[in-house]
Parts: C-alpha cells; structure tokens; sequence
C-alpha cells in the first residue's frame, strides 16, 4: 500500500513537472523568449523575467496551484511567484497584453482540464 501511494505521488509530481514545462515552452514560444532562459536559475535580461512572470501566472490562472508549488516549479520562492502573478495582473489593464494573455490561456486550457481529471482522491489514488 505505500509502495503505490508513493507511486501515485511520484506520478503527479511528474505530472505537475510536465504542466510546469508545457507553460514555460508556450510562454517561450508566443514571446521569442528562449525556454532556457524562463528556465534559468538567474534573474536574466529583462524579456526573459517578463516572460518567466508571465508563465508563472499562467500557471497560477491555469492550474489553480498554491505560490509555493509554482515557486518550486520555477526555482523561485512563493513570494516571487506572488509578486509575478500581481504584476501580469496589472499589466492586464493594458488592452492588447490582455488579449495575448487570454489567448494564452486558451491553449492552456486543455491541459487544465486533463490535469482536472487526475486530482487526487485522497487514498493514494487519483479520481
């Protein structure tokens, strides 16, 4: 029995990893951004921060993941990722970033409900 509990948590760990991945390399693909440098450990040049901060928050808005997991995600501590997905909140009021955000959000929104269909059951397992 905790051989597959522990399984069951390794399988979303990868999951969550994957999710994480597909939103950097989308983010990296609509900005031009390489994926390497949203990966990258350091704060890096100015485009790619902002492209880091906008794959955190769409992480946030996509996955409904608590600051600290999209944190952990992306190298950064919670109070990073909270500081990104207030800050593209803001830029939201900017009528065109909106609507590259919204598009954004529709490709993500697959992945958003195929992580939706394997949340956690609470025994180990996955609904």
């Amino acid at each position: 029995m905790r051989d597959s509990r522990a399984q069951g948590r390794g399988d979303s760990l990868w999951r969550d990893v994957a999710r994480a991945l597909f939103v950097m390399d989308l983010v990296a693909l609509a900005t031009g951004v390489p994926a390497e440098q949203i990966r990258g450990a350091t704060r890096g040049q100015a485009r790619a921060a902002r492209a880091r901060q906008v794959a955190m928050y769409l992480a946030y808005v996509s996955f409904e993941w608590p600051l600290a997991c999209i944190g952990a995600a992306f190298g950064r501590d919670r109070t990073t990722a909270g500081y990104a997905c207030r800050l593209v909140e803001d830029l939201r009021d900017d009528r065109a970033f909106d609507i590259r955000l919204e598009h954004l959000e529709k490709c993500a929104g697959p992945v958003r409900c195929q992580a939706a269909q394997h949340q956690p059951d609470g025994n180990g397992g996955v609904k």
